[in-house]
């Protein structure tokens, strides 16, 4: 899988997370380096709230399919969401 699959996936299943959880932030990969993705995390506004490196094993801990959040995503999200 290259690197643009690898963020377009990220990407997804991110996105699928902030929505299962109800918060209200969005978040944009926009890297991928080093077993890590690059991403920023903006209030609904698009107020950049800080960008964050996201460990690939949180993302592949992540199942839609299987309606799982990795803990540290869920407690990423929620926390970023009080900024």
């Amino acid at each position: 899988m290259g690197q643009d699959e690898k963020i377009k996936e990220a990407q997804e299943i991110l996105d699928w997370a902030i929505t299962h959880l109800n918060i209200s932030i969005k978040c944009k990969v926009m890297n991928y380096k080093h077993e890590n993705f690059q991403a920023q995390v903006f209030t609904k506004e698009n107020k950049l709230i800080m960008p964050v490196l996201i460990p690939e094993e949180w993302i592949k801990g992540t199942n839609p399919r299987e309606n799982l959040i990795h803990d540290k995503i869920e407690s990423l999200f929620k926390n970023l969401q009080n900024y």
